[in-house]
């Protein structure tokens, strides 16, 4: 062979090999010119209908369908935490058709109380945007007589057990918020779980338990009624529309932030062409002065920032709780 003919075999077969490196590109691309086209988009909801996350939820589906020129259909599959939840996405491709709101009871705290955890949380998924972040309020049902944390804690530590707190699910923030603050204060109540907030608030509210720690936009309509009394906001701070509620910082219960944050998340591994406009259809939820209003009224807080924040908030709550929550030996069956 000669030196010319060589060369041209090489070349040739360079360009055989860039036409196999580029086709899964050019696949990919292919892929998602389109999207979303006139397919619906679900978005996976581990809570009730009804309560603050399937709230927030909807006004992202209205707002980022829009923006999308898409049909976003709610999907409420509550329990387990949200396991089952994320199984249901997980077990869809990677294209961006279906998502899961995700809080921060499905990307962190599940990891430390449903062991096997069946998914994990930092390689399974990736973010579209950060929605909101909300502040719990402790309430007592009025017939057990509380009328400030410290009545509560007497009580408990006279009666060890026999207190009952709701919660929205085994693992969920309103039950992790309430055991964080019971191993503070060195008292023991029993944990009662629910398939959501608004369940586990009526419980409270009907004295099946005694106290629960919803979120505030959820406790403040019966809080105003008069239905359960505001212990204790835990929060760094006093909220406004609770000003003569103290904040657990006020009371000696250090370190005490919220941690009820939202988002969208979807598949790892989904295309990052599609997450992009994903992430154009968060930005269009919390350019809506609509949306700031409705979240104002809920009395939750806006959260954005770029698609990646969720993901990296989720690490670093993980990092900063983990350790009190591993010292609590928590242990749930799905």
């Amino acid at each position: 062979m000669n030196k010319r003919s060589c060369l041209v075999k090489i070349a040739a077969t360079a360009l055989a090999w860039g036409a196999l490196g580029a086709a899964p590109v050019l696949a990919q691309q292919a892929a998602t010119a389109g999207y979303p086209g006139t397919r619906p988009i679900r978005l996976v909801v581990s809570q009730q209908a009804g309560g603050s996350s399937d709230t927030v939820a909807r006004l992202w589906a209205e707002h980022a369908g829009k923006a999308l020129g898409a049909n976003i259909v709610v999907e409420n599959k509550p329990g387990a935490g949200g396991i089952i939840a994320a199984q249901q996405v997980l077990g869809q491709p990677a294209d961006g058709y279906t998502l899961m709101f995700g809080g921060v009871s499905q990307m962190v705290l599940n990891k430390f109380v449903y062991k096997p955890l069946p998914y994990d949380p930092e390689k399974d998924f990736t973010g579209v945007g950060m929605l909101s972040t909300v502040p719990f309020v402790l309430v007592a049902n009025p017939a057990t007589g509380f009328k400030t944390l410290d009545d509560l804690v007497k009580y408990a530590k006279a009666h060890p057990g026999q207190l009952n707190f709701s919660s929205s699910g085994l693992g969920n923030s309103t039950q992790l918020a309430v055991e964080l603050l019971q191993s503070k204060l060195a008292i023991s109540m029993t944990h009662v779980p629910f398939r959501g907030e608004p369940d586990g608030l009526m419980a409270t509210i009907g004295g099946q338990t005694q106290v629960m720690a919803p979120v505030l936009g959820t406790a403040l309509p019966h809080i105003k009624s008069g239905k359960v009394v505001p212990l204790v906001v835990l929060a760094p701070s006093r909220l406004a529309e609770l000003p003569d509620v103290p904040a657990a910082n006020e009371l000696g219960v250090k370190d005490f932030d919220t941690m009820g944050w939202s988002g969208i998340v979807a598949r790892a591994g989904t295309p990052p062409a599609i997450i992009a406009r994903l992430h154009e259809g968060t930005q269009a939820f919390h350019a809506s002065p609509d949306v700031q209003a409705k979240l104002k009224g809920m009395n939750a807080i806006p959260m954005a920032g770029p698609a990646s924040q969720l993901m990296e908030v989720a690490r670093r709550d993980a990092q900063a709780w983990g350790p009190a929550l591993n010292a609590l030996n928590l242990s749930a069956q799905r």
